[in-house]
């Protein structure tokens, strides 16, 4: 990841962070006593979560890996299901983890409202869906539920793996050509974020509906089918003429048989 999206995905997490679950105002007498031993901790805000890195390591505690996402997405047709996996390479519980999606294409002409993009609670047994923002970089950027209240993010356990099935696909005006995902977990730890690892990039391409492409013009069907009516009618007509002439040598035998008779 280069320097600038570096810089991106701190500052979008770290915007949604700090928006997601804002502390509540506390009157100065509804203080408790102990307040003014700890400045900067008031009473109604959310624990600290202990940090995931070990103290020391430069290498980031959780190892994000992408897999099972096809090559290419239809515009405008069905989402794919594939994989994210957060896996913790120490010996400490990591809880608060958000992943951060960030997907540019190259033209960069994608639109946040282009993409659908969507990962599934386990705990909540249901899919939520991810709001993705744009960026000065004109890159798109996706915190995993950062603005809901009611999802703390992944608990990854000490040397275990967390596997989040993410969902992604797109409309039918998004531009065509090659987009590239890559995902960064954050910690959230009370209104900051630390970055506890990141995910190969993922590069597949938005291509037109293949369906769309079968569907023949106006003008085509209707030279297709006029072309198949003549050849259809050059066809029949010989047996047209014949059927006539059989009739006609009928008609004239029948009035030769009668003119007999009568005379």
């Amino acid at each position: 990841m280069s320097l600038p999206r570096a810089l991106v995905v701190g500052a979008a997490a770290l915007a949604v962070f700090t928006t997601a679950a804002p502390a509540s105002p506390v009157h100065p007498d509804d203080r408790p006593p102990d307040a003014a031993a700890a400045p900067g901790r008031p009473r109604d805000r959310a624990p600290v979560e202990p940090g995931c890195a070990a103290p020391g390591s430069s290498a980031f505690p959780i190892a994000a890996r992408l897999s099972g996402g096809p090559d290419a997405y239809e515009r405008g047709g069905a989402p794919h299901t594939w994989q994210l996996e957060l896996r913790n390479t120490t010996a400490v519980d990591c809880r608060g983890v958000h992943p951060v999606a960030v997907l540019a294409d190259r033209g960069r002409l994608l639109q946040p409202s282009d993409v659908r993009l969507d990962f599934y609670d386990d705990a909540a047994a249901r899919w939520r869906p991810v709001t993705l923002e744009r960026t000065d970089e004109a890159e798109n950027v996706g915190v995993f539920e950062g603005r809901s209240p009611d999802f703390a993010g992944f608990a990854v356990p000490a040397h275990r793996s967390v596997p989040v099935r993410v969902r992604l696909g797109f409309t039918g005006r998004a531009p065509e050509g090659p987009v590239t995902l890559n995902v960064t977990a954050v910690q959230r730890r009370a209104g900051d974020g630390d970055w506890v690892g990141e995910s190969e990039d993922y590069t597949f391409g938005v291509e037109r509906s293949a369906a769309r492409e079968a569907v023949p013009s106006a003008g085509a069907g209707r030279g297709e089918d006029a072309s198949r009516t003549l050849a259809d009618t050059g066809s029949q007509r010989p047996l047209f003429a014949i059927g006539a002439a059989a009739f006609a040598l009928i008609l004239a035998g029948g009035s030769l048989l009668f003119g007999s008779r009568k005379r």
